[in-house]
């Protein structure tokens, strides 16, 4: 159903587009650089992911109540300045207390910005055409983490991998 995107919805998927294009340049890149530039271990970078998952999800327990008085442009602001954190950080970053850190600092961007996307998205999609919007966000999603992981490489591989972390950074 193109007409979905001939109208205000279209607008909406290319934002969205854009930002998971953004998102998903860095991603390939932080094990490159946690191993490679850093000399994380398995360990270490098991432990940053994990307080990164729990960020997400203690973030999401209160999502509801940090969008009822913030709002929902606010909160989507937050959780993405601080995603934007995630690779700025691990581009300048010098040890594993740094890395945990950020870890923390990102999952709750992430809990706060993939909460905030969601409740945009239900927003902006009409009560009894809901599927084929959804539809059309879904293709818009995968599309761009394919584009944005494959990137990813490609940019570091043009101008370095701290450049390129720092690119998805200001992209974020």
């Amino acid at each position: 159903r193109l007409e979905i995107l001939r109208g205000p919805f279209g607008v909406v998927l290319a934002g969205l587009f854009a930002f998971h294009v953004a998102q998903y340049l860095a991603i390939p890149l932080f094990p490159i650089a946690w191993v490679n530039r850093l000399g994380f271990s398995d360990g270490l970078i098991s432990q940053g992911q994990a307080l990164f998952y729990a960020a997400v999800f203690i973030g999401s327990t209160q999502l509801n109540r940090v969008t009822q008085r913030l709002g929902n442009q606010r909160v989507l602001a937050i959780g993405v300045l601080l995603l934007a954190g995630y690779p700025a950080v691990t581009a300048v970053m010098q040890g594993p207390p740094v890395y945990l850190l950020v870890s923390l600092l990102g999952g709750l961007g992430w809990s706060f910005a993939g909460g905030a996307i969601a409740n945009y998205i239900l927003e902006r999609t009409p009560d009894d055409d809901r599927p084929a919007h959804l539809a059309w966000y879904n293709l818009a999603l995968n599309a761009a983490i394919l584009i944005g992981s494959l990137l990813g490489p490609l940019l570091a591989g043009w101008i370095g991998l701290m450049a390129a972390l720092l690119v998805a950074a200001i992209a974020r």
